[in-house]
């Protein structure tokens, strides 16, 4: 996955607004949880939320991935501006990731489209720069 919706809230009642909601989360993390599997006297969450696959493009593929967010803001449209305004919602992003070049400078480009249609929707944008190893030839 190469961009996901997130959620998160500290007092966010994921499964509460999850019951009405056509998302499909991957995963859902509940405040108080351990944060790492298999940890449990480990770190605990600090707050509750969803991620939701939004584009299963390559990391080296934006353009696909911002197709693939604007079909997706487009047709979860309701259930995303309910999210918004869902008691204990602190934040929303969509999350792109792409793969950081062997470059001195990296630009990537959001057309407006995505940025009006994300922002009329109070949805960030993120970018997570991957930094993966080529394969040996």
């Amino acid at each position: 996955m190469s961009c996901v919706l997130r959620v998160i809230g500290t007092a966010f009642d994921v499964d509460a607004y999850l019951q009405d909601s056509r998302l499909v989360p991957t995963p859902i993390f509940r405040r108080g949880e351990p944060r790492l599997p298999g940890q449990p006297d480990g770190p605990k969450r600090g707050a509750s939320g969803f991620n939701v696959v939004v584009s299963d493009a390559s990391v080296n593929d934006l353009a696909a991935q911002v197709r693939d967010a604007l079909r997706f803001l487009g047709e979860h449209e309701d259930d995303l501006r309910r999210l918004g305004s869902y008691p204990g919602v602190e934040e929303m992003c969509l999350d792109f990731a792409i793969q950081r070049r062997d470059v001195v400078a990296q630009s990537d480009l959001f057309p407006a489209e995505l940025l009006w249609q994300a922002g009329a929707l109070d949805i960030d944008l993120v970018v997570t720069h991957y930094a993966i190893a080529e394969e040996e030839s």
